[in-house]
């Protein structure tokens, strides 16, 4: 599955060859179809299984655990810049086969959004949720809270060519993402208690 995933980022699902993945493994051709039922299982189970392991380093911060849905949303917070800014680049391959796949979406983008993705977001939307209030808590407007609190963490993974030449460097280590995730939650707490008010 190294080779595997290695190879996926290199070349690309289609570019990737069978035959490339197993003599660089050391493995039979055959055992990609024994094992995994073909090319596109095995792009599946590389894609998953390097995200799984990622998002699962470190617990997923609960709104049920927290003291308050404001420390709720600065844990999930800089438990999702942890992830995006840390643990993925130092990941082999993980980073360079999300961004691939950006670029040429395949089934299993649906799967990884559902499996891995899914979870994560769900816990920002009851953390928004909470911190909406009842009275001005809809789907469609925790959904664009959610979506606004996600964009300003992933604006820095995704934006970190351009940030490095403003002379803004996203965090690259534990500690330094920690300023960032009191920042980041800072400001959607102004940006929610705008969306409370109407």
């Amino acid at each position: 599955m190294r080779s595997a995933g290695e190879l996926f980022a290199k070349h690309g699902f289609r570019r990737a060859s069978v035959r490339e993945i197993c003599a660089r493994a050391h493995a039979n051709v055959a055992a990609v179809k024994y094992h995994f039922g073909g090319k596109e299982q095995l792009y599946r189970a590389v894609l998953l299984g390097s995200h799984r392991e990622l998002r699962d380093l470190e617990p997923l911060p609960r709104l049920s655990a927290a003291r308050s849905p404001r420390a709720a949303l600065r844990g999930w917070v800089g438990f999702v810049l942890r992830f995006l800014l840390v643990h993925r680049p130092s990941h082999s391959f993980a980073g360079q086969l999300f961004a691939r796949e950006l670029q040429e979406p395949s089934a299993a983008l649906t799967e990884l959004t559902r499996h891995v993705m899914l979870p994560v977001r769900k816990e920002l939307e009851g953390i928004v949720g909470a911190l909406l209030g009842v009275d001005a808590d809809t789907p469609a407007r925790r959904g664009q809270a959610a979506n606004f609190v996600l964009g300003l963490c992933v604006f820095h993974e995704l934006g970190r060519p351009v940030l490095n030449r403003l002379g803004f460097a996203p965090p690259t280590t534990e500690a330094e993402c920690e300023p960032l995730a009191d920042a980041i939650t800072r400001f959607a707490i102004g940006g929610v208690r705008q969306l409370r008010r109407g």
